[in-house]
């Protein structure tokens, strides 16, 4: 009777072609990367939405034209637009910390792996300076996302009243929550701009790509 034998050099092979192909944590923090710079343009988006939303709607309000309708859908695409791209920003910033779990993950497995204890040890101060960001702007986002639902949520409850209202008394009598929906708008602009940057910068620090000088 044959015993199938596998080579030992077939077997060496096989393994170093393994080992050879092993992803590391860079790979993961290239993609990683790519969802920071995703959701620094979809909150810029946001950003020019909010602008889009109030021109709408004070343009509803303070200079109506006879027949209102037109003006309402027009502000109602508006919001509605806006709502979209904060689930789009929701959806990457999920996406974002699943994916850097899984790079400080990768990312201790090949720290572990390090011989010499000098660079082990510049390799743990690296990943705390980098995992130190991540939590700085999960935290940012958190504030940002509080902030923004209740504007987001009166520009809806704007858009019910004047479906139901749509007059010249309708405007007459929403017309204090439009000013007020403006002061907030301008006081959400400015954190989600920086916000945005911030996505943008970790997403370069942590990219495998060489920055354009």
């Amino acid at each position: 009777m044959k015993t199938n034998v596998i080579p030992l050099f077939t077997l060496i092979i096989a393994t170093g072609f393994i080992v050879g192909c092993a992803s590391h944590a860079y790979e993961t923090a290239a993609d990683t990367a790519n969802t920071l710079k995703q959701s620094s343009d979809l909150i810029a988006k946001a950003n020019t939405l909010i602008d889009v939303s109030m021109t709408k709607l004070n343009d509803l309000v303070s200079n109506p034209n006879l027949d209102l309708r037109e003006q309402f859908k027009a502000f109602s695409a508006s919001v509605t637009d806006l709502g979209a791209a904060a689930k789009d920003v929701d959806g990457k910033a999920e996406q974002m910390k699943s994916q850097g779990g899984a790079y400080f993950a990768k990312w201790d497995q090949e720290m572990a792996t390090i011989q010499n204890e000098d660079i082990r040890n510049r390799s743990e101060t690296r990943k705390s300076e980098v995992e130190k960001k991540f939590g700085r702007i999960s935290q940012s986002y958190v504030e940002a996302k509080m902030a923004f639902q209740p504007f987001i949520s009166d520009l809806r409850d704007v858009q019910k009243f004047l479906g139901a209202d749509l007059t010249v008394g309708g405007l007459a009598s929403i017309k204090e929550f439009a000013t007020k929906a403006t002061q907030d708008a301008s006081q959400l602009k400015e954190p989600l701009s920086k916000l945005s940057d911030e996505f943008k910068d970790l997403g370069l620090s942590i990219s495998p790509t060489a920055q354009a000088k």
